[in-house]
């Protein structure tokens, strides 16, 4: 049985500052299931909870600090990536940001913070400044373009007119791994792809969460991920014995 052993992503912000074409932020703010905004203090207070439990386990590595929103919007975010990056250690803690809300004392911050800030090219009208106060506190983070040069249609819930075919297949490690994505509102999905929480295997509040099986859902079917065939007989007999 696949259970929790990672938490990948705490999603400090699901609310956005752009509405790009090619992201499922703009869908994520109009879904029922979703209640989008800031991670309350009491959400993020039991995702480092878990988090710690997973750190003394041994099967906790690193950390994002960013979902399906932007980051920057949390007007608490350098104190909490502070938090979590004392809990962490010399264990990596980072964050992606598309650079609308950067400056040169965030900058600054979480340099001193000593964490990782990754700036994606989503809008290059912003983002040229907020490379300059990358580079000139010296923080550690790469640019990442990944939005043009790795496109993708989150498993097949963008529109086909926002879509660019996908010419490639990867092996679908979170779903081995045990890694969880934390939503802002708590729950915790096996995919960052999954905005509407189709997949999503427990709560942070679960007492039992660590116990929580974690299994293929419907986005699986659609994804460019695939899932090796020992892991698929795997879940499949789990199903039945169940």
């Amino acid at each position: 049985m696949i259970t929790l052993k990672t938490i990948t992503t705490i999603e400090l912000s699901s609310l956005c500052n752009l509405k790009c074409k090619y992201c499922v932020n703009r869908l994520l703010v109009k879904h029922p299931a979703r209640q989008p905004g800031i991670m309350s203090d009491e959400i993020f207070e039991k995702s480092l909870y878990w988090l710690d439990k997973l750190i003394k386990a041994g099967t906790q590595m690193e950390v994002h600090l960013n979902g399906n929103g932007e980051s920057l919007l949390d007007p608490d975010i350098v104190d909490r990536a502070r938090v979590v990056k004392a809990l962490m250690g010399e264990r990596y803690v980072g964050l992606c940001t598309n650079g609308l809300k950067f400056t040169q004392e965030l900058a600054l911050e979480f340099k001193r913070a000593e964490i990782h800030v990754d700036m994606s090219v989503h809008s290059p009208e912003h983002i040229r400044k907020a490379i300059y106060y990358h580079r000139q506190a010296g923080l550690a983070g790469v640019l990442n373009p990944g939005a043009m040069t790795m496109p993708h249609n989150w498993a097949g819930q963008l529109e086909p007119e926002n879509c660019v075919p996908i010419e490639y297949t990867i092996q679908c490690d979170p779903l081995i791994d045990g890694r969880g994505y934390i939503s802002s509102e708590g729950y915790v999905s096996p995919c960052c792809y999954d905005y509407r929480l189709t997949g999503a295997f427990g709560h942070v509040h679960d007492a039992d969460l660590l116990e929580l099986p974690i299994t293929d859902f419907e986005l699986c079917a659609t994804c460019h991920q695939t899932i090796p065939a020992d892991i698929v007989r795997a879940l499949r007999q789990e199903r039945i014995a169940a």
